[in-house]
């Protein structure tokens, strides 16, 4: 009896395999078991009867794992679509209804310190142009606009007040708010109790400007750039 314990024994074993290793594999160890098994008949021609009848019950647990075999991996297949392509995500809208700081200007009766004092405190690099084309270098020292960069874009503007191409002539600090449409956002500052100081107007470089002020008398520039970047 301990042959047919042992047959036992591989069949239990063989049909608890942990469910990781599938029908197919649990099929191969059994067949390999049966085989080795069944070497043993020929050794012990007493037990080859009750042997041989749970021969048969192996056999028919290695078959059936590895018939198993072709709809497994069928199934997979069909389980495990192949992964798509890598598909973009969509691009946020670049256009905004709302405003934004376009630009920041400072307005100032003398330059060249103020234009080392940001250098030095901001840590920006600096570019001196002409106040009336900025493609090119300054006429004169009262035409002088510098343009102060981070290293890799511009972020604000240095001129003299009283220059004919200022947006006003009140000292210190401009702003210049981007909105879809300067002549709209001109409506609504006065319709909100601000008061028009500038007409819209269009720069050298194509963008369109005015100057208003808030109720409080605070005055600042409103922009649609010429290339509408945004909208």
């Amino acid at each position: 009896m301990s042959l047919c314990f042992q047959l036992a024994s591989e069949l239990l074993l063989s049909t608890h395999l942990p469910l990781k290793e599938g029908a197919a594999a649990r099929g191969i160890v059994m067949m390999m078991r049966v085989t080795s098994t069944a070497s043993q008949i020929r050794k012990h021609p007493s037990q080859s009867g009750t042997v041989r009848k749970m021969l048969v019950a192996s056999a028919f647990v290695a078959i059936a794992g590895l018939v198993a075999i072709g709809p497994a991996r069928a199934t997979n297949t069909a389980e495990q679509p192949p992964a798509a392509a890598a598909v973009p995500a969509p691009q946020a809208a670049t256009c905004s209804r709302t405003a934004s700081v376009w630009w920041s200007e400072l307005l100032a009766p003398e330059t060249e310190r103020l234009t080392d004092f940001y250098a030095k405190v901001m840590g920006w690099n600096t570019k001196i142009v002409d106040a009336e084309d900025q493609s090119e270098p300054a006429r004169t020292p009262d035409d002088r606009y510098t343009i102060f960069t981070d290293g890799v874009r511009e972020v604000a503007g240095l001129m003299k007040s009283n220059h004919p191409e200022a947006a006003h002539t009140a000292l210190g600090w401009f702003t210049y708010m981007q909105v879809p449409d300067v002549e709209a956002a001109v409506a609504k500052a006065v319709q909100a109790g601000g008061k028009l100081l500038r007409e819209p107007t269009e720069s050298a470089e194509g963008h369109i400007i005015a100057v208003v002020s808030d109720p409080m008398g605070n005055a600042f520039g409103l922009v649609t750039p010429a290339n509408n970047s945004r909208c």
